[in-house]
């Protein structure tokens, strides 16, 4: 075959010679678990020393850490929240979570009323954690930030808040009423719900006064839930299998004991590994829809983590903590951190200096950033 060499053709035009697209953006990452480890520790001694006050400024330092040390063409991320209002909000979530537990011991009245109020307020507070998290992460001199309304808050996060609260209240308020149970049926819609609350975190994320697009629907994220629960029926019919052959061999005199102790032990341990698996899978389906269907003006965004890789990794983790007794946590968050960073691209065609130098400050939010600095809720998102 015969190259074609455009530019010794005499015929075209210098302008028309075709140009290869940018290369994707990697994510870097410069942090270490060794140097993590000692802001771990401090962290983790002052936390218990101050009976946990120190859990905000804690909670600073390791966004800081793992901020600080990401980087993206060149420059770095930053969190710049007020460890005080994540204290603030931290107090106020213990508030609540005491009134939910008690006061059903005080009267059936009092629980119902704490109840109605965890519903009510529980969505605006999601929202402002929302707020706080990302109007406080900065890149490139230019803020994040969360444009969500108040409406579609409480569309996102009313009915999974009442599916949390409502069993527990209605079992301390009717507690002979077999019909109570049928409340746990909300749990069937947890898919759904969990598919609406990622659609309206990334629909409203955005970065200077450039908003985010998203292009997946709640049931698209909700989609890896279906092909778990088809998986979770076979795994149950394959223990259903096993069990039947373990009661075969107990019937049988003849059989050794040992193998009849052994079909039930390896049904559990399947039992363990599906649901391990399952969450996974859950978590980085989603993950990767979710991520490669946000983008911003001119750029666009890549995940392609994998489950097998993933489970791997979180496996590793999982088995140095325990037998280190829980020393190696720091160093398994810089890897789970680094590892994801690896799986996710940005995108730029026409460029990314051009993309995000369209960005400029946001001129109009000020009040609402007040608010949500003013909470500061240490919600994950």
């Amino acid at each position: 075959m015969i190259e074609h060499d455009y530019a010794l053709d005499a015929t075209l035009p210098v302008d028309t010679v075709p140009e290869d697209p940018p290369a994707p953006l990697a994510f870097g990452f410069s942090g270490s678990g060794g140097e993590y480890f000692r802001i771990w520790i401090v962290n983790l001694l002052l936390t218990v020393a101050t009976l946990g006050i120190y859990s905000a400024w804690a909670k600073t330092r390791r966004l800081q850490y793992f901020y600080r040390n990401t980087q993206l063409a060149g420059a770095s991320f930053d969190f710049r929240g007020n460890p005080a209002a994540i204290l603030r909000g931290r107090l106020l979530a213990v508030v609540l979570l005491a009134a939910y537990h008690y006061a059903f011991g005080f009267s059936a009245v009092a629980g119902a009323v704490t109840v109605s109020l965890l519903v009510c307020l529980l969505p605006f507070m999601m929202r402002s954690a929302l707020r706080f998290r990302l109007s406080n992460t900065w890149y490139r001199g230019l803020p994040f930030g969360f444009a969500g309304e108040i409406q579609p808050a409480y569309r996102a996060y009313a009915l999974p808040v009442a599916m949390f609260v409502l069993p527990g209240a209605l079992v301390a308020l009717l507690p002979d009423r077999p019909m109570v149970s049928a409340v746990f049926l909300l749990y069937l819609l947890w898919p759904l719900m969990h598919g609406a609350m990622k659609r309206y975190q990334h629909s409203s994320l955005t970065y200077g006064d450039q908003r985010a697009e998203f292009g997946a629907s709640s049931t698209e994220l909700a989609a890896p839930y279906v092909v778990s629960f088809v998986a979770g029926i076979v795994v149950f019919v394959v223990l259903g299998m096993m069990m039947y052959a373990g009661s075969q061999l107990r019937a049988d005199t003849g059989a050794r004991g040992i193998a009849s102790a052994l079909i039930p032990l390896g049904a559990v341990l399947l039992v363990y590994l599906f649901l391990i698996f399952s969450a996974l899978f859950v978590m980085v389906r989603m993950n990767n829809i979710a991520w490669s269907e946000t983008r911003f003006p001119g750029v666009r965004i890549a995940s392609a983590m994998r489950l097998r890789s993933y489970f791997r990794l979180q496996a590793v983790n999982v088995l140095l903590t325990l037998l280190t007794l829980g020393l190696f946590r720091p160093f398994a968050a810089v890897r789970t951190w680094r590892y994801r960073l690896a799986h996710v691209h940005v995108e730029a065609p026409d460029g990314f200096e051009a993309a995000t130098g369209q960005a400029s400050r946001r001129p109009a939010t000020a009040a609402g950033d007040g608010s949500a600095e003013f909470l500061g809720l240490d919600l994950s998102w």
